[in-house]
Parts: C-alpha cells; structure tokens; sequence
C-alpha cells in the first residue's frame, strides 16, 4: 500500500480541459482504487466540490493559487507534512523546491511553440519574464520526476525533442472522451440559438484559430442560413474575438454547465475544432462521443486522437476550413461515414482506462 498526493488545486470544470483532467482523475481513484490511500489537495474555491468519501481518501486544504509567490513555499511545506510515498503534479507548476518523489503531467508545450504575446495580458517585459520561468519550471519538473505522463504520442515526441528527456521515462496514458454520466440536453433558452448551428468548444486563445473560423463562417454560403455557437469560458480573449464581428448569427455562450454543453452537442450539425496546436483535444472526441460529425485541423494530436472520425483541413487554409465545412453539411454520406468512425473511434477512450492506467503507474518500482 502506498500514500500518494494529488495535487487537484484545478478541480473542476470550471478550468476547463485541465480541471476536466484532474476531476476524472481524482474522482476515478477515490471510486476505484481501495488499496492505496490518496491525499486530495484541494483550494477553498473546489474543497467542498469533491463530495465523494472514502475510508482511504483524505482532503486537505491548500490554498496557494497556481504559478504564484506562495505557491513556491506554501506547497512544499503542507505536502511534507503529509508524509507520502508519490506525490502526481496533473500539471507543470512543481514547486522549485519540492525535494519528494512525484510523478508529473506534461499535457502540451503550446507556450513553446506560440510565445505570442497576444496570448497575455501582461506587459511585454512581464510577458518575457513569463516565458523564462515558465521553461524553467518545465525544464526542472520533468527533469526531477520520476515518470511523466502525457496524453498523447505527439507530446512524448514533442517533450524529448524540445526538453531532451529521454523516451524511456515518459509515459502515454491517453484521456477520456465522454462528458460526466453522458449528460441530458438542457437548458439553452438563454443562448437565443434559432437557427441550424455549427459548434466549436473550448478556449479563444491564439493558437485556437477562431479568428479564422469567424472569418470562414461568414462567407459559407448561402449566408444567413446557420449560426456558429462558440462555447467557452469567457475572458478577455473572447471578448477581443466579439469586436472582429457584428452580427447575431454567432453565438458566444460564457461558461456552461455540463448538461447545457450536452445539450449543444446533441443538437449540433457539425463541431469544427481549428486549433493550430493540441496536445490531445477533448472536445472533439466529446462531440464524437454525441454522434457529431467532426471537421479538424489536421495538425498536432489530433489526427493521432481522433482518427478516422474527422475530416481533417488545412488550418491554415480559410478556404480548405470552408471546402470541408461545406462538404459536411451538404453531403449527407460524408456525414454520416464521420458519425460511424466516431462512434467507433471514441471507444478508444475512456477516463475509466485513464485512471486504471495511471494506478498501475503509481505502483511501478522506481
């Protein structure tokens, strides 16, 4: 039996696919796994969202945010006190100074590969700083685990490319596809959808490419016909994306609930995910997981992930993003041939797989 920490400061869907991540995560080991006992850290912004219990899960306070000062000291300290055989970072902010056994997630190196400063609020100079710690601590975290983790070929390639870590110590365990309890359709009135829509699901950063997609949905003919629904959290990139259009047929919907982004997955006619980079891309195989017809970029993971359940365009090409577009919302063979090859790829997947796998590696001798 071994004592193993989780550090799930990022619980919770509200921080999108890394707190979807860590939820499955932490939920799958404390339904699953009675051998081990887990120490949960948790901030007083998620403590009382981890509900479930457990004779051999242990919740402890931790209330030192993400990539701050406190974070350095304040980690260290409250895990040693716990006394524990692994610690799992699901993330790659590992304390400076943390001297325990941990295993650590590595889920992309976008910062890597799009130091865009578009990206940031921050001062230039701030920005630059940024950047410098941000390698650093990737570069100290991977190189002072014990295993790491990723969800993806792509990222275990990418990780011993940039950071030359060698491949023996990294371990693929690919993540789920499926919303929680597969959830009803429910609540949308608000969103004021009155048309047949597109769907897109995630973040507006740079690298998600939405100001290309903007730009190809307007001119899908004939204009008027659909609207495009955007869902994501919204912030201050989706509010710089709301000043590149003017018109009501695209839809920004803030942050949903569960059952209200199921309910736009089932009535979707098609999901289109034009990310320049991902190093694994969950809402796409969610849309799958809902018999969606799904158009993706053909770059990153995604062609590892969602296999042949996608037809795959040029990211970079508005008028290949449109020819597919196009192609699936008037071919009704292509769209249902994508359906098919969905439903069977997203088998593949599945947080229950995910958390087995990663007990398996908790209990691997170092």
């Amino acid at each position: 039996m071994m004592k193993i920490g989780i550090d799930a400061r990022l619980y919770g869907t509200k921080h999108r696919g890394l707190g979807r991540y860590v939820k499955h995560l932490v939920d799958g080991l404390a339904l699953t796994d009675s051998h081990n006992q887990y120490v949960i850290f948790l901030t007083s912004d998620n403590f009382d969202e981890f509900t479930i219990q457990s004779p051999n899960v242990k919740k402890v306070l931790l209330n030192a945010r993400w990539y701050s000062f406190k974070e350095q000291y304040l980690v260290q300290w409250i895990i040693k006190k716990e006394n524990l055989d692994l610690m799992h970072f699901p993330h790659f902010n590992v304390p400076f100074n943390f001297t325990g056994r941990y295993i650590v997630t590595i889920h992309d190196l976008i910062i890597d590969h799009f130091p865009d400063s578009r990206a940031t609020t921050l001062p230039h100079w701030q920005y630059r700083l940024k950047l410098f710690l941000y390698k650093g601590m990737v570069r100290r975290a991977v190189k002072r685990a014990v295993t790491i983790i990723v969800p993806s070929e792509f990222v275990r390639q990418d990780l011993a490319n940039i950071y030359h870590v060698p491949l023996a110590k990294i371990v693929k365990i690919h993540e789920g596809g499926d919303l929680e309890n597969n959830q009803p359709a429910t609540g949308l009135d608000r969103l004021k959808i009155s048309k047949p829509f597109l769907l897109y699901v995630g973040a507006a950063y740079p690298h998600k490419n939405l100001e290309r997609l903007v730009k190809v949905f307007q001119k899908i003919e004939p204009v008027g016909r659909y609207q495009l629904v955007l869902a994501g959290l919204e912030d201050i990139f989706y509010r710089r994306l709301a000043t590149s259009f003017k018109t009501d047929d695209i839809i920004l919907t803030g942050y949903l609930s569960d059952a209200e982004l199921a309910a736009l997955y089932q009535r979707a006619l098609i999901f289109i995910f034009p990310s320049l980079y991902e190093g694994f891309g969950l809402p796409p195989l969610e849309a799958q997981a809902y018999g969606l017809p799904v158009v993706a970029a053909d770059c990153s993971a995604l062609p590892e992930v969602l296999g042949r359940g996608a037809l795959y365009f040029n990211p970079e090409s508005e008028a290949e993003m449109a020819e597919k577009i196009k192609l699936v919302l008037e071919d009704q063979k292509v769209r249902q041939d994508l359906i098919c090859q969905g439903q069977i790829n997203r088998q593949r997947f599945s947080w229950q797989k995910m958390v087995l796998e990663t007990i398996k590696l908790y209990q691997e001798p170092e």
